[in-house]
């Protein structure tokens, strides 16, 4: 993943530079970063570079450890999602990003760095389709045997704090609650059909209840083979659809195939204020889409103070709601939110 985006997307960008990489691995961290600059250990990263942001792409068990560490490193941090993989341990992130206001803490849920996405939800808040009634999305991965074999954390609740709920579906599921607010209460159901050795889930299903009345329907799997790929290497699918008392939009995605059409409704397009020079400006034609956009965004908080999107109350929401579904399909019984 490090290795994906940092070559493919930060080395694009006009305002990052990458100057050093540490994996137990040492090889992969130079793929990364110059064999000069390459460390098995991050400590000695820390003691003899000279950076100002890490970009953390571990295991979910060790997201704590690693962003505390660079925070008293005195680094900014952007980590892959999830926050952490248990409820607990991300509390103690929550703490850790207050304990040291003068420092960023962002979570890579680079969807809401989709235009489709930031217009849908841009949209649905400022009521262009008035009321909501409810939406259903549906997510559709493929994972081979190696996905686990290789990486076998993957398969442990201890380590991962999920499946297919938490590792992909969590990108759509942060779009409906940053769209449709705050829910209450879930029920969720989720199995292993493919899977059967892994303690965490292959597919999952679940229903959100929101404040406001309105419903989310979620069903996901990493078990859908596609007859082609959509595009090249491109297998995975995922489409949103909102239903609303004046009209209904639907999304596909993720990029770099994505879009977004609007039903009974004009088409909404977010119009930016020039004078306001605290908005980010989401650029569609970026060629990094929404990796780029979302790493683009965290240079500018850290540079520039420029509110991002991905906080880590805002990106923990998205946890507490899958660790609820996870529990009521062990309970069998609707179940309230735990939040942070």
């Amino acid at each position: 993943m490090a290795s994906e985006y940092i070559n493919a997307v930060a080395r694009r960008l006009d305002k990052v530079d990458v100057v050093a990489a540490t994996d137990p691995i040492l090889e992969r961290a130079c793929n990364i970063a110059d064999e000069d600059h390459s460390y098995e250990k991050a400590e000695d990263m820390y003691k003899h570079e000279d950076f100002d942001a890490v970009y953390i792409a571990i295991p979910h068990h060790l997201h704590e450890a690693m962003i505390k560490q660079a925070l008293e490193n005195g680094k900014h941090v952007l980590c892959e999602k999830p926050v952490s993989n248990s409820i607990e341990s991300a509390r103690r992130i929550l703490e850790l990003d207050k304990k040291y206001p003068n420092l960023k803490v962002g979570i890579h849920y680079q969807y809401r760095y989709d235009y489709n996405c930031f217009n849908l939800a841009s949209g649905i808040q400022k009521g262009h389709l008035g009321k909501i009634y409810y939406a259903t999305c549906n997510g559709f991965f493929y994972r081979g045997f190696d996905y686990i074999n290789l990486s076998p954390w993957r398969a442990r609740m201890s380590s991962s704090g999920g499946g297919t709920l938490l590792t992909q579906a969590s990108h759509i599921i942060d779009i409906i609650l940053w769209a449709l607010g705050k829910p209450n209460s879930v029920i969720g159901r989720i199995d292993n059909l493919k899977f059967k050795n892994s303690e965490v889930e292959d597919i999952g299903f679940g229903i959100i209840e929101f404040n406001s009345g309105s419903y989310a329907q979620i069903s996901n799997s990493m078990i859908t083979a596609f007859p082609k790929p959509r595009k090249k290497r491109i297998a995975d699918f995922v489409e949103l659809n909102i239903f609303g008392e004046k009209g209904s939009c639907f999304y596909e995605g993720p990029w770099p195939l994505t879009s977004l059409k609007w039903a009974g409704v004009e088409e909404f397009n977010y119009e930016y204020n020039s004078q306001n020079k605290n908005k980010f400006i989401i650029d569609k034609k970026n060629p990094s889409g929404d990796w780029g956009e979302c790493i683009r965004a965290f240079s500018t908080w850290v540079l520039d103070d420029i509110p991002f999107f991905n906080t880590i109350e805002e990106s923990s929401k998205v946890l507490c709601v899958i660790k609820a579904l996870y529990k009521s399909s062990k309970s069998g019984k609707k179940e309230k939110i735990e939040w942070l």
